[in-house]
């Protein structure tokens, strides 16, 4: 049975070829057509195909239209440009980090950073700081959707184009939103343990336990929504429990050991990203409930990101798959949209980055290669 997905109103896409994957992920700096973005891989889970979901998804709240005028370059002739980052306790972040800086260096910016650390408020000062500063561009990687909007209206106030990368914004004007379709990826998830309790059972049933990202991010709302509208086609999948991961181990640790106090039977996990996940095997190994994969006692867990963790996780039998991203890649695509706008080009309101379903059937295949194992590449 092969994974689909559905596009959504607001997102560039094109056919999910595997060539234009590769094509347009190689070609990170380079930008697709305003009406165009690369597909998302495909990978094979145990004796089924499963793909991994096509870039395309909802657009943010915040509104695209009307955005503000290109940014001037100054004197020098560089654009100074403005970077605040929810956090750097996190492999995900560290590689948004890292794509930044790399696009900035091949688009010749001036990059002044911030690290909010967390504190949705601490961000919005950092955010005004670097507007006081007198950035031509603003990129804004939000902890809260809410809580932002004051930052993105003031740039909007003082004709500051701003640009958000893996998490939107619920209110002001933004010019370009570079994320990955988390929609779709939800979808995904929900998808693939559907094939996998089907494998083990002659038809899609069991308990399924859904550990949601931070609350307040798009990307943990939007790959709910997937998760929870795909799950909810199995009338026999019962979702046991739906609990607050955070995005975060140790919260998705200790949600994890009480859901596993509560219900004797659970056939699988869905985590919003990999932090969810590698808590929740925590609680698995520790209430010793682990048995390998094949084995029908087995808990099936699948997350996202591609963090170097997970990875660790499939190879050991411990997670089964992660829907991965790039934020490497994703990063670098933003800042070159910042050069465009300022050359007056065309830039996309929303732009899907690809995700890539990785198994241990795939993760040390030439496709998986050519998506990018971006985790080997940072580090915390």
């Amino acid at each position: 049975m092969a994974l689909s997905s559905a596009g959504f109103d607001g997102w560039s896409r094109v056919g999910a070829s595997a060539a234009t994957l590769v094509l347009c992920a190689a070609a990170v700096l380079s930008g697709c057509s305003k009406s165009e973005s690369p597909s998302s891989g495909a990978s094979a889970s145990g004796a089924s195909a499963a793909s991994a979901p096509e870039a395309a998804a909802s657009a943010p709240a915040a509104t695209a239209a009307a955005a503000p005028a290109s940014p001037a370059a100054p004197a020098g002739g560089k654009l100074k440009v403005g970077f605040s980052i929810a956090t750097l306790n996190n492999a995900f972040f560290v590689g948004l980090k890292s794509g930044v800086e790399r696009g900035a260096k091949e688009q010749g910016f001036d990059l002044v950073q911030t690290n909010a650390n967390g504190d949705a408020q601490q961000q919005v000062n950092d955010a005004m700081n670097l507007l006081s500063q007198g950035v031509n561009a603003l990129v804004l990687n939000p902890i809260d959707s809410k809580a932002i909007i004051p930052a993105v209206q003031k740039a909007n106030q003082m004709n500051v184009a701003v640009f958000m990368l893996d998490r939107g914004s619920d209110g002001g004007t933004v010019t370009s939103f570079v994320a990955s379709d988390n929609v779709a990826l939800g979808r995904a998830g929900a998808q693939w343990i559907a094939v996998q309790l089907k494998q083990r059972y002659g038809s899609e049933k069991g308990n399924v336990v859904d550990l949601i990202g931070l609350v307040g991010t798009t990307a943990a709302t939007d790959r709910e929504k997937g998760f929870s509208e795909e799950i909810a086609k199995y009338p026999d999948i019962k979702v046991v429990a739906r609990q607050e991961g955070g995005f975060d181990q140790e919260k998705s640790l200790n949600a994890m050991t009480n859901i596993l106090q509560k219900y004797p039977q659970i056939d699988a996990v869905f985590g919003a990203n990999d932090d969810n996940t590698v808590g929740a095997e925590k609680a698995i190994d520790n209430a010793g409930r682990y048995h390998p994969p094949g084995d029908n006692a087995h808990i099936l867990v699948i997350g996202a990101d591609g963090t170097a963790q997970a990875l660790s996780a499939i190879r050991a039998g411990k997670q089964d798959a992660t829907i991965s991203q790039n934020p490497i890649g994703m990063a670098a695509k933003a800042m070159s949209f910042i050069t465009d706008h300022a050359a007056n080009k065309d830039v996309p309101a929303n732009y899907a980055w690809p995700t890539h379903l990785i198994d241990k059937s795939n993760i040390d295949s030439d496709e998986t290669k050519q998506y990018g194992l971006w985790s080997l590449e940072v580090s915390q």
